[in-house]
């Protein structure tokens, strides 16, 4: 479905969002360039193909994160339901982010003083995200983003802390190994932070994980 996607540009989501310009995707998710609030803003507006016993789960996810305000969290605008062609998603507007770290890895990496410059950014959301009972739970290059002149995490993919997971499978490259039981905690996301530092500032991911392997703790050196 990921350039399927794409024909999608121009259509108006619930007479409101309009569907400018198809900015990347997969399977399951789409992301769209759009414009909020009377004033036109640009935003993102990204679509999800939530199976129907999933769907009130994402949208209070959503709604919760909605709520959330820091300098260094995406805020999210609006949520909903919505159909393209005969096919019902879930829709959610948020900030547009011109740029997200993932971009900028392969071709160079950090300075220390950009890598500082974003290791306080990220701990200072991730503080206020934990402090309200949320887990980020995806902390990685492609969800720290610039936002005009601020850099922010994502916020659509939030947790609640005390919120069953149940079993994800095999962990990716920048999850802590306990998220393969669905263990899901602030301790993860720290982990997940100092994979993607070490990318950045190295241009490498730890010895496994370019394999697509998850780095296991023998791994590590000894503090």
């Amino acid at each position: 479905m990921t350039e399927a996607w794409k024909q999608w540009e121009g259509h108006v989501v619930n007479g409101e969002f309009c569907l400018n310009q198809y900015l990347g995707g997969d399977e399951n998710s789409a992301v769209f360039l759009t414009e909020h609030g009377e004033q036109g803003l640009q935003a993102a507006i990204k679509l999800l193909a939530a199976p129907q016993e999933n769907a009130e789960l994402q949208l209070s996810r959503w709604e919760l994160a909605a709520k959330l305000s820091h300098p260094h969290l995406v805020q999210l605008f609006q949520m909903g339901r919505c159909q393209l062609g005969d096919t019902g998603l879930l829709y959610v507007v948020m900030e547009y982010a011109e740029e997200n770290l993932s971009q900028i890895v392969p071709q160079r990496v950090l300075t220390p003083a950009e890598a500082r410059e974003m290791l306080e950014a990220v701990l200072d959301a991730l503080a206020y995200v934990h402090g309200q009972g949320c887990v980020h739970g995806h902390i990685k290059p492609a969800n720290i983003m610039a936002v005009e002149d601020q850099l922010k995490i994502s916020s659509d993919g939030l947790y609640r802390i005390d919120e069953p997971r149940g079993r994800v499978g095999k962990p990716g490259v920048y999850d802590a190994p306990e998220l393969a039981g669905g263990d899901i905690s602030p301790a993860a996301d720290i982990w997940s932070l100092g994979m993607t530092l070490v990318e950045a500032l190295t241009h490498r991911l730890p010895a496994g994980s370019e394999q697509g392997e998850p780095v296991l703790p023998e791994t590590l050196p000894a503090p």
